[in-house]
């Protein structure tokens, strides 16, 4: 474990010199309170100021080292990769927890809902490749024996990547999907196009990015996956069949373009480089720093992939969100839908170098924030809540300390 790190950050710190509000003010404005950081000031006085990635590092460290069980996180500046020493801190796996794990930029984790980041891209990806718009109805790409409600024959891609559906979610997970699309959706939320972060959103962009392939190659001539799907004798069959089609789309189409070691093995499962694993041997999320209270084990997502589960380290999800903002994987158009539309993103934040796009997942007593400020990318994963790093405002606050003048 790292003893040497410089602790410059503290409580005090994060809420004395906040830049951002995430309650009564607006997130999309820069707020101007006391004290101004360097940075900051420097800014307003049209002093040059350049990014230090090692101050940005370092604030990231300081601020969680006291505060969670462990963590590990990634930063890509404008295509390369850094953290300080192993880019982590405490611990994956206690030691009580046999094998003890230590935490750190290279160590995976379950992403939640951060999953929804790399399922826009892959569907974004699939609609590209395929030229399908992004305002082509969904329904389009369903099971053939599914009978979609006049309102939801309404819906397009890009208002399910946006959470703006008014769908119904029935808590019976993927058996009902059926009757989500079938029946009554919300309102207002569906004439009014109101966001509403719902997993069900994912879960049929899962299903249905696996249908815009086979449909897609059977018009081309060759309809031997869309005959299999349709030939399953149940939803639950079609579902493990079109869950291993849509994760192969994924490594096949993001994973490798982005450079990622052992693409072919990335599940959302627990994993590790000669295959899956018990998911009690991976990252545990824990309910306290230092606690001896049993850590929650991973769950399996393998065969609903599309809105969370993917079990990837924060070095590994950084470098896709580099390739991301390369146009390694999908077009400038496909970024810049992402961005104006909050496409796998959560929100946005207005700072002094730009626009901020961000996106978070919580669960078993873990956190991932993700981040896109441009030419940098950051991935910090914790797995244990006692930070702040879910307010969006944290991370976007040590960014505009981190720009020093020149």
């Amino acid at each position: 474990m790292k003893t040497n790190l410089l602790k410059i950050v503290g409580t005090g710190m994060v809420s004395g010199l906040m830049l951002f509000s995430s309650a009564c003010r607006n997130e999309d404005a820069l707020l101007n309170d006391s004290p101004v950081p360097e940075a900051v000031r420097s800014a307003k006085l049209g002093v040059p100021t350049k990014f230090d990635q090692v101050k940005f590092a370092q604030l990231i460290e300081g601020y969680l080292e006291p505060k969670v069980a462990g963590f590990g996180y990634a930063l890509y500046n404008d295509g390369v990769e850094y953290f300080r020493t192993n880019g982590g801190d405490g611990w994956a796996r206690k030691p009580f927890d046999v094998p003890l794990q230590s935490h750190s930029a290279i160590v995976r984790q379950e992403t939640m809902q951060v999953t929804q980041y790399v399922t826009a891209v892959a569907v974004i990806k699939a609609l590209e490749k395929y030229d399908v718009p992004l305002s082509a109805k969904v329904y389009q790409f369903l099971p053939p024996h599914w009978k979609p409600s006049t309102q939801f024959k309404q819906l397009s891609f890009e208002r399910l990547l946006a959470h703006k559906t008014g769908l119904i979610s029935h808590n019976k997970g993927l058996l009902s999907l059926r009757q989500t699309v079938e029946g009554p959706l919300q309102e207002p939320e569906f004439s009014q196009l109101t966001r509403d972060d719902n997993h069900v959103n994912y879960d049929l962009l899962a299903l249905a990015l696996p249908y815009v392939v086979a449909k897609k190659l059977a018009q081309q001539g060759n309809a031997t996956m869309l005959n299999h799907m349709n030939s399953q004798p149940s939803d639950w069959e079609l579902f493990k069949i079109t869950a291993m089609h849509f994760r192969e789309f994924v490594r096949f189409n993001v994973f490798i373009p982005a450079g990622l070691a052992h693409p072919y093995l990335i599940a959302w499962k627990a994993w590790e480089s000669n295959g899956d694993i018990d998911a009690d041997k991976g990252t545990k999320g824990y309910p306290s720093r230092i606690g001896d209270e049993p850590g929650i084990a991973k769950a399996d997502n393998n065969m609903n992939p599309g809105a969370t589960g993917l079990y990837i380290s924060a070095a590994q999800f950084a470098k896709i969100q580099s390739a991301v903002a390369q146009f390694k994987i999908i077009s400038l158009d496909g970024t810049t839908a992402m961005k104006q539309n909050l496409l796998g993103y959560d929100g946005k934040l207005t700072g002094t170098k730009g626009n901020y796009y961000w996106k978070k997942g919580e669960g078993n007593h873990c956190e991932t924030m993700i981040y896109n400020f441009g030419k940098v990318q950051l991935a910090v994963f914790t797995n244990s809540t006692q930070s702040e790093i879910s307010a969006p405002q944290v991370l976007a606050n040590f960014y505009e300390q981190s720009w020093i003048p020149l």
